[in-house]
């Protein structure tokens, strides 16, 4: 199997006809749509959210006790 990746948006007539061709030369194409991968910013890690926001610990003392061995 070969890809051919397009990373604009192309007008659907364009794909009709970018098919077309590739079938009328004994070509098996295929359509599939993705969505693109956007790669999140690392975040600092924050006690604000979740189950940890009642406590008064810090991040880093919360991850010495994750890592400490008992």
């Amino acid at each position: 199997m070969m890809e051919i990746i397009l990373n604009d948006d192309i007008e659907q007539d364009k794909i009709d006809a970018l098919l077309h061709f590739l079938k009328s030369r004994n070509i098996k194409a295929e359509l599939r749509t993705t969505k693109a991968n956007v790669k999140k910013q690392p975040s600092d890690f924050s006690l604000s959210e979740g189950i940890w926001s009642d406590y008064s610990i810090s991040p880093n003392e919360l991850r010495t006790k994750a890592w400490k061995k008992s």
